[in-house]
């Protein structure tokens, strides 16, 4: 199997300044996620701690789907901002597969380039709970808006 093409094509101080960023936007505040940009391979995040606000899946304390959703647009959403020449970008498709309920206190995610074409980023993210079991995983794929100037702070997407 080929080796998967780095995730940030971005340099090391752009990827610093986008997950200061994106790190102080409320939304990610509000969700309790804080994403890493700091390795080339990947896009990391985490909920630490998984709130009560998180949970209810299965009508159980396990994370809800809503959560897991939402956090699989954000990390496909990434892959495709760093792979966007910085352009605006928005995801188009997600194919979400819940594997096990995620329960416990820390969530972590992972994310991919699978493919950076003309104007589609394909990309593959995972959930996995604080003992790196996968609990859902998600292909997906980001639209790149060409039509528009480069974007400047790395948030309009």
């Amino acid at each position: 199997m080929s080796p998967l093409p780095p995730t940030n094509p971005l340099s090391a101080e752009e990827c610093a300044e986008m997950a200061r960023l994106w790190n102080a936007s409320p939304v990610l505040q509000l969700m309790g996620v804080k994403i890493d940009l700091s390795q080339p391979d990947a896009i990391r995040a985490q909920i630490d701690p998984l709130l009560p606000q998180h949970r209810g899946g299965l009508g159980s304390d396990a994370v809800n789907g809503a959560v897991i959703s939402g956090l699989f647009d954000l990390m496909i959403g990434l892959v495709g901002i760093v792979n966007s020449q910085k352009h605006r970008t928005g995801t188009v498709q997600l194919n979400i597969q819940f594997v096990r309920p995620l329960r416990g206190s820390i969530l972590q995610a992972e994310s991919r380039l699978i493919k950076a074409g003309k104007s589609l980023i394909f990309a593959r993210s995972e959930i996995l709970d604080e003992q790196g079991r996968i609990c859902a995983s998600c292909e997906g794929i980001a639209s790149v808006d060409f039509d528009k100037p480069p974007v400047e702070n790395y948030m309009a997407v």
